[in-house]
């Protein structure tokens, strides 16, 4: 009886959705102006640095990781070459979260899109927390009466009741773009990246240097006024 009620349980709750993500925090952008140039410059530097290394010993038969092994740790000094990164607006620094926003001509129809995602997960919590109760109250009945009738099989229409509820708030009410949504938000939320000056990594540099020229040539910067008149 257990197998079957887990069983069940992992059947409805396959679908699996959560509570919707909030909104993004805003990130304050500079006026933007024709006039003034998004410029992106790196800095790459070479020092000699300890990484820390490994070696393994394996007896015949055995390969890296087998508790059979011998693990050693050690330092080799080594140069390292690093890349350094930072963006300018109008001559005036500006964060790493300001320049993805600034960059992105998409941004503010994502927001919005998150916005209706958002409100559809809203919604489909009422079936979903419908389902949850139910499921849960028709276990707990089931158990109490070691399954027997009529309690049992009032438990049982309550698990079967429940899951419908829960997959409808999926599959018919919108549940499906929770996921969806803190997907996209996870994208959209820029708080860490507010605290960055720079970024360090020769895929950072060549990234931004790309987006800076398309920004410049005139039609993204326009789209990203336009985009970005809402928040200002």
């Amino acid at each position: 009886m257990n197998r079957l009620i887990l069983a069940t349980l992992s059947l409805s709750l396959a679908a699996c959705y959560g509570a919707a993500p909030p909104r993004p925090a805003r990130v304050a952008v500079p006026e933007l102006s024709d006039e003034a140039v998004l410029e992106v410059s790196s800095e790459t530097t070479t020092a000699i640095e300890n990484r820390q290394k490994e070696a393994w010993t394996c007896p015949a038969g055995h390969a890296e990781g087998s508790p059979a092994c011998t693990r050693t740790t050690y330092e080799v000094a080594e140069p390292v070459t690093r890349t350094e990164t930072s963006a300018t607006y109008g001559a005036q620094p500006i964060s790493y979260a300001q320049f993805k926003v600034m960059t992105d001509p998409d941004y503010d129809t994502k927001l919005a899109r998150l916005d209706r995602m958002r409100h559809e997960c809203r919604r489909a919590n009422v079936p979903r927390y419908v389902g949850m109760a139910l499921m849960l109250g028709g276990v707990a009945a089931i158990v109490a009466s070691g399954n027997t009738k009529p309690v049992g099989l009032i438990g049982w229409g309550g698990l079967a009741g429940g899951g419908v509820s829960y997959a409808f708030g999926y599959y018919g009410y919108g549940g499906r773009t929770c996921n969806e949504a803190r997907a996209l938000y996870e994208t959209l939320d820029l708080r860490e990246e507010e605290g960055w000056t720079s970024v360090w990594g020769a895929d950072y540099a060549s990234e931004m240097k790309q987006l800076a020229d398309q920004f410049n040539s005139g039609g993204r910067r326009r789209l990203a006024r336009e985009s970005l008149s809402f928040d200002r």
